[in-house]
């Protein structure tokens, strides 16, 4: 059990140790805690016992523990200390037109990791929940095409292949009405169903060599499921991190159900102190959120960082970033509903 007082102790030591990363002792607390430097002693002697503390090799001062981390982030941590220039800087990034979307999301990421010296990665809305909103193939050349898929009325995805070689001209407009007319408007977890189910059933009654067009709809559709991973500060894990950590960030899909699993179905937000479920972030900090992307769901917003970290003012950050992130989108999606179309 933690006392008032231990409890307001450790939360200075975590507040100035994140500052200046170095041990803490009693007199630099005594101006904030109405007790005298032998009881400020006496209760950092016991915040040590219950392993929220641990002494520094070289002073007689103390800093926290990977525990007394968890605890402040589970008991005491707030969102509402912001500095004015991180404010201005967050600001002046997203000052611009974005004419594309994943160009906001690189912006959001890279206003975090400068900021933060962390790094960070962005998701999109889950793949399995974004919608086929249109769908066209345009012929590149006698033996090539182009298949142009857009999700979410927003998300432009291209596919080049090569024209099966007993293909006319007609098969082609063929391929594209059944696409049309069944799997437009369905999400990517319907539309995987449908082409193993619904899909080569249809396929037999339009064409007479169905293998090459089965191929076909699956080499169209195959990278449907795959994330797109933005990420930004990669190279800071090697300030605190060890090669395996940076190594992970190699692997955009880990990446991804990493940050996928790290909130629960109904969490808004989570922090994880050396709590990963990865091996390779496992000595690490990861804090991960949710932010509203207008008319489609939510994205998500990891920022992975030293267990020592400046919890108030990351979180303070994400949350700031957050905000201006969904003021960008919504002013990008009411642009594109308005008769207007993303530039690629």
């Amino acid at each position: 059990m933690v006392t008032e007082r231990q409890h307001e102790i450790l939360n200075l030591i975590v507040e100035i140790f994140t500052k200046t990363h170095e041990p803490v002792g009693s007199k630099a607390l005594q101006e904030s805690i109405a007790s005298s430097s032998a009881t400020i002693r006496n209760e950092m002697a016991a915040l040590e016992k219950k392993g929220l503390l641990e002494k520094a090799h070289t002073s007689s001062g103390r800093m926290p523990s990977v525990e007394g981390f968890k605890y402040f982030v589970e008991h005491s941590l707030t969102f509402d200390s912001l500095a004015e220039e991180d404010v201005y800087q967050v600001v002046r990034r997203f000052d611009r037109e974005f004419f594309r979307l994943n160009d906001i999301f690189q912006t959001a990421a890279d206003s975090l990791a400068d900021l933060t010296a962390c790094t960070v990665a962005v998701l999109d809305v889950e793949p399995s929940q974004q919608k086929l909103t249109a769908f066209d193939i345009v012929i590149l050349s006698q033996h090539a095409a182009l298949a142009v898929m857009t999700l979410d009325e927003s998300k432009t995805l291209t596919r080049q292949f090569a024209i099966p070689r007993n293909f006319l001209r007609e098969d082609l407009i063929e391929v594209r009405s059944l696409v049309q007319e069944r799997l437009l408007g369905r999400t990517v977890l319907d539309i995987h169903y449908k082409l193993r189910t619904e899909i080569p059933q249809i396929i037999q009654r339009h064409f007479v060599t169905t293998d090459n067009v089965l191929d076909l709809f699956e080499h169209i559709f195959s990278d449907l499921f795959i994330e797109d991973v933005i990420t930004a500060g990669k190279m800071r894990l090697l300030d605190f991190a060890d090669s395996n950590a940076y190594q992970f960030f190699d692997f955009p899909q880990k990446v991804a159900l990493e940050m996928r699993n790290n909130l629960g179905e109904d969490e808004m937000q989570s922090v994880r102190v050396a709590d990963s479920r990865e091996k390779s972030l496992s000595n690490l900090t990861v804090m991960t959120t949710r932010f509203l992307i207008p008319y489609r769901g939510f994205g998500l917003l990891s920022v992975i960082g030293p267990i020592n970290v400046d919890y108030k003012r990351l979180m303070s950050l994400i949350n700031l970033v957050n905000r201006v992130l969904m003021m960008k989108l919504t002013d990008f999606y009411r642009y594109l509903s308005s008769n207007h179309y993303e530039v690629h």
